[in-house]
């Protein structure tokens, strides 16, 4: 695991420490059976230190944190911080179940984790959840790809942190084209609707960190993804006004993102993904993210690279 100092001042800290592992089966309804399951994923994929002697370089760290933020803010469910239990008819708990219990699944054929059972939801919900047993024809491809990504993993030595997550983000690309489709058209009440706009965004948003192979490593998700999405859900456009100034900016963004139309939308992604064809791009992708969403005189640097990358054969 990350250097215990540096997990104890996160509020990661006490699920990570209280959450029993998973024995006899995995009921994703519960917030502390995911984490338990994120847990579990990073620790048996760490054998002979491959992502570090404290697994900090583990690409499975921003799965985990993510959860942590939904679960933090209240986007789970409307009692999820009392009791625990993910409301299945939640957007975001959806979305987040196809990024945990997918994975779990490939990480079980795999031989990573224990091939448990996995609960069906206990109330009837808008979205399809894997049901006695059975996995939505839908996601059966996003199994196939996690279960790649443990392939890969899942041998010994050193592992290259690129390959490794350009296999994760691969999956992950997989399970959300299914929440994308998902949310397309849903009614999101109780949800307010500029909660599930900021939802539809930030798929969007994860689409750019996709291309980009983002990496999601302890380090660097402490560093640069811990105070840029908002700690309450989204009401009203006032709520979007009070954030401070670093999420205000990429919430902003975010919504852009949401109400760009389709084609658009796709000729930039479809710009933005030649760009970072290369390790070299990949390697500099947040000021080159940053020259793309917030252009400024003082990014016109980045903005020529961006073009560079663009015009290269």
């Amino acid at each position: 695991m990350a250097h215990p100092d540096e997990l104890a001042a996160l509020d990661l800290y006490p699920v990570w420490t209280t959450a029993e592992d998973l024995a006899e089966a995995f009921d994703p309804f519960r917030f502390e059976q995911r984490m338990a399951a994120y847990r579990m994923m990073i620790n048996n994929t760490n054998p002979a230190d491959r992502f570090g002697a404290d697994n900090r370089h583990n690409p499975l760290w921003g799965l985990m944190f993510q959860h942590q933020w939904q679960f933090r803010t209240g986007r789970l469910g409307e009692h999820t911080r009392l009791d625990g239990w993910i409301d299945p008819d939640a957007p975001w708990g959806y979305g987040n179940y196809t990024l945990s219990v997918i994975p779990w699944l490939a990480a079980g054929e795999a031989g990573v984790v224990p091939a448990l059972p996995v609960a069906d939801p206990q109330t009837r919900s808008r979205f399809r959840y894997v049901s006695g047993g059975a996995v939505p024809d839908e996601l059966a491809p996003a199994v196939a790809d996690w279960r790649a990504y443990f392939a890969l993993v899942g041998g010994s030595g050193p592992v290259d942190p690129e390959p490794a997550r350009l296999a994760l983000w691969k999956a992950h690309k997989t399970c959300l084209d299914v929440v994308v489709d998902a949310i397309a058209d849903v009614d999101g009440g109780p949800w307010p609707a500029l909660e599930v706009r900021f939802l539809r965004g930030w798929c969007r948003m994860v689409d750019y960190l996709w291309a980009a192979a983002w990496p999601t490593d302890f380090a660097f998700m402490t560093a640069h993804g811990l105070d840029v999405l908002p700690e309450s859900l989204l009401t009203t456009p006032e709520d979007v006004s009070a954030l401070p100034a670093k999420t205000r900016d990429n919430v902003v963004n975010v919504l852009r993102l949401a109400d760009t139309p389709r084609w658009r939308y796709a000729v930039n992604l479809a710009l933005w993904k030649r760009v970072m064809r290369t390790r070299e791009a990949r390697d500099q992708v947040l000021p080159l993210l940053d020259a793309v969403f917030s252009p400024r005189p003082d990014n016109a640097g980045e903005r020529r690279k961006l073009l560079g990358y663009l015009l290269r054969p």
